[in-house]
Parts: C-alpha cells; sequence; structure tokens
C-alpha cells in the first residue's frame, strides 16, 4: 500500500480559483505511487513577493518566479527503519 503524505502550505492571502488539498492529494496519489511506494510532499503557494524573495535567495534572480523545487535526499541514516524496545 502506498503512502503519499502531503502538507499543503497556503501563504497567500487570496485562495480564490485555488486546487483544494484534497484535489492536491487526488493529484499526488495518481502519480507518485508510479514511481515510489512512500513520499513526503510539501507544496507552499506563495504570493508575488515571498515568490520573489525566494527566487533571489536560491537562484539569484531579482524577480518572481512561477515555480521553485527543491528535492530532497535523506542521508543514510534516516533510511534505516528504527524499532522500538
Amino acid at each position: 500500500m502506498s503512502q503519499v503524505i502531503l502538507d499543503l502550505q497556503l501563504a497567500c492571502e487570496n485562495h480564490a480559483g485555488l486546487p483544494d488539498e484534497a484535489q492536491f492529494q487526488r493529484w499526488l496519489d495518481g502519480v507518485i505511487p508510479q514511481f515510489q511506494e512512500e513520499a513526503e510532499v510539501t507544496i507552499r503557494l506563495v504570493d508575488e513577493a515571498e515568490s520573489h524573495d525566494l527566487n533571489l535567495t536560491y537562484r539569484g534572480k531579482d524577480k518572481p518566479t512561477n515555480v521553485l523545487s527543491f528535492p530532497f535526499e535523506a542521508p543514510p541514516a534516516l533510511k534505516c527503519r528504527y524499532w522500538a524496545i
């Protein structure tokens, strides 16, 4: 059984016309299990000002952008399973 955990962050004032969390979850559940069993995904929807700040900080571009993505690879120690004793 696959599990896709979604952390949806709405960091913008106007939510009109945006998909709701259930829709994002359906999209992720429809795609990610084709590639891996488990995943955690954070989607943060921001306003133009935050988009500009993030683009400048992480890409050195002094303008807003429509998409920024940050891959995550867990350190080897986090990949092992922990057992409670």
